[in-house]
């Protein structure tokens, strides 16, 4: 049923894959690429809720309450995504034990990221948080130089910092060998050991 019912569905980078205030129709999967989850305030000001990585779903507190997306959802770069419509989601996690155990393991992990954006945002200063939020998007790599497919700017989203703030830790972090960038994009090569190094971890 799942692989009859599911979307498989290519995005570009800043697309809109949902918007606040709409029905919930899906269960997202990102299967390749970074999608943001966020709030817009009335002036146009971001915060960004949670990014996701490859593997990762969300829309599933949506449709478990069966309300309105709370949040937008768009790409932050190209990315192929998985869509399970509401009503394979529902059927699944009322007949399958075992997706419902995977389904409350995909929310564990994303509410521990959740918390550990939340202590960054109150406690740590800007470079830990930048730091950390280089760590999170190389979480999947296993190379110790790992090329990240998003720009500064994007970076500076997810951080919840200025521009400018996050591009002076990556200049503190290229002169101490950590990361270094690529092309005229910006994009970035992170030396994840150094990373982990600097974190504490």
């Amino acid at each position: 049923m799942t692989l009859q019912t599911s979307i498989e569905k290519k995005v570009e980078a800043d697309e809109f894959i949902a918007r606040s205030g709409q029905p919930s129709a899906y269960w997202y999967g990102v299967m390749r690429g970074h999608l943001q989850m966020y709030i817009a305030g009335p002036e146009g000001d971001e915060t960004t809720l949670y990014y996701l990585r490859e593997g990762e779903w969300c829309g599933d507190g949506s449709l478990l309450k069966k309300e309105l997306m709370q949040y937008d959802l768009r790409s932050l770069t190209s990315a192929q995504l998985c869509l399970v419509p509401a009503n394979t989601f529902n059927v699944l996690r009322s007949s399958s034990h075992e997706f419902s155990n995977f389904l409350c393991d995909v929310m564990n992990a994303r509410m521990g990221e959740f918390v550990g954006m939340l202590v960054a945002s109150r406690l740590l200063g800007p470079e830990m948080r930048v730091a950390k939020a280089l760590l999170m998007l190389a979480k999947n790599g296993r190379e110790d130089a790992l090329r990240l497919s998003i720009n500064q700017h994007k970076l500076a989203l997810i951080c919840g910092l200025s521009r400018q703030r996050v591009n002076m830790a990556l200049a503190s972090f290229k002169q101490g060998g950590i990361v270094r960038t690529e092309g005229t994009k910006g994009y970035l090569i992170v030396h994840t050991q150094r990373l982990r190094n600097y974190i504490g971890i």
